[in-house]
């Protein structure tokens, strides 16, 4: 993880040899655009939070509560020191169809979509406890002097997307489309290597 932002920006620059059409500018802002793009689609940063349930709320809004939140990993309910499952809406309604309104202990939740997520039952007493939410996140702004999380050996799926990106905002087309294929193959293996490096038996590891 040596390779900083202004050293990929540079081999950009040098790359492409044309400061007329691509200004610093350009390529410091698709370099964040295509970190930002991996790090949602790889799962690269995995963080953790303590979130105070709520009493009588079953839906969460994660977007306000974790501002760099993308998505469910996993839940600890500290309280009764268990894992949550992972259910469905559906599941829900088959069991009660008035399960919103259902009080008792949380052993489930469901993600209802890119920013809501959903437990069942709920608690109906204050200062019920915490949850240890444990989530995809999304990538930190880089600055020029920051290093890129993603490992060296995987930072080609960083460079393809950028190549990829400014070939097609200049429409050659052609060339967009060869680096966007190298960017796919270089993000599936990042995405391998991550998944290998997050496997379940580690997750009791984090908890706080």
């Amino acid at each position: 993880m040596s390779t900083i932002q202004s050293e990929l920006a540079q081999q950009v620059t040098n790359y492409f040899n044309n400061p007329t059409y691509f200004t610093p500018d350009d390529v410091n802002a698709s370099i964040q655009d295509g970190y930002d793009e991996i790090g949602a689609f790889s799962g690269l940063f995995l963080k953790s939070a303590i979130v105070p349930f709520v009493a009588n709320l079953s839906y969460y809004d994660m977007l306000t509560i974790l501002g760099d939140y993308i998505g469910v990993v996993a839940i600890f309910n500290n309280s009764i020191k268990r894992w949550m499952s992972p259910g469905t809406l559906l599941r829900y309604d088959k069991d009660r169809i008035d399960w919103e309104s259902a009080a008792g202990v949380p052993y489930f939740f469901s993600v209802v979509n890119h920013r809501y997520m959903a437990i069942y039952k709920k608690p109906i007493v204050n200062n019920y406890g915490n949850m240890y939410v444990f989530y995809r996140a999304a990538s930190p702004t880089l600055g020029p002097l920051d290093n890129f999380a993603i490992p060296d050996d995987y930072l080609e799926s960083e460079r393809a997307y950028v190549l990829s990106d400014l070939w097609a905002q200049n429409q050659e087309w052609t060339k967009a489309q060869n680096k966007f294929e190298e960017y796919k193959a270089s993000l599936n293996q990042l995405r391998v290597w991550v998944h290998s490096q997050r496997i379940p038996d580690k997750i009791p590891m984090l908890l706080p």
